[in-house]
C-alpha cells in the first residue's frame, strides 16, 4: 500500500481520536464536527490515492469533491452526498455562530460511518 494511503488513514484515525477526546470532555461541539469531517476527508484522500489519482491533483476541498463526483465507484455509491453534508457541517461549525446540537453531531457520525464504509481501501 502506498505511503500516502497509509499516512492519510493514520491521520484519519488521529482526527477521529480528537473527536472522541472532545466528546468525552463534553466540550467544543463545533470542533467535534470539524474533527469528524477531517477524519472523513483523510479517508477520501487515502481512497483517491489508492486509486492512483495524481498526488498533486488532490489538494483542495473542491478537488476532493470533484474526484468523488467523477471516480466510477465513488460516483456509483453517491459518496459525495454524505461527504458534502460533513463538509457543510464543518463549515458551519467553523464560520457560523449557530449552536451545534448533539443531534447534528449524531447525524454527522452517521454520515461519517457511511463514507468510511463506502470508501473501502483494499
Amino acid at each position: 500500500m502506498d505511503t500516502y494511503v497509509t499516512d492519510y488513514l493514520a491521520k484519519s484515525d488521529e482526527n477521529f481520536a480528537l473527536y472522541e477526546f472532545l466528546k468525552d470532555s463534553n466540550k467544543f461541539d463545533g470542533w467535534q464536527l470539524v474533527a469528524i469531517f477531517y477524519s472523513a476527508l483523510c479517508i477520501a484522500k487515502a481512497y483517491l490515492y489508492n486509486k492512483k489519482f495524481p498526488k498533486n491533483s488532490i489538494n483542495s476541498h473542491d478537488s476532493i469533491k470533484n474526484w468523488l463526483a467523477s471516480e466510477t465507484e465513488a460516483k456509483r455509491l453517491n459518496v459525495l452526498y454524505y461527504y458534502e453534508s460533513l463538509y457543510r457541517d464543518s463549515r458551519d461549525a467553523r464560520y457560523s455562530t449557530k449552536k451545534i446540537s448533539k443531534a447534528r453531531i449524531s447525524k454527522a457520525l452517521e454520515n461519517y460511518e457511511v463514507v468510511k464504509k463506502l470508501l473501502v481501501i483494499e
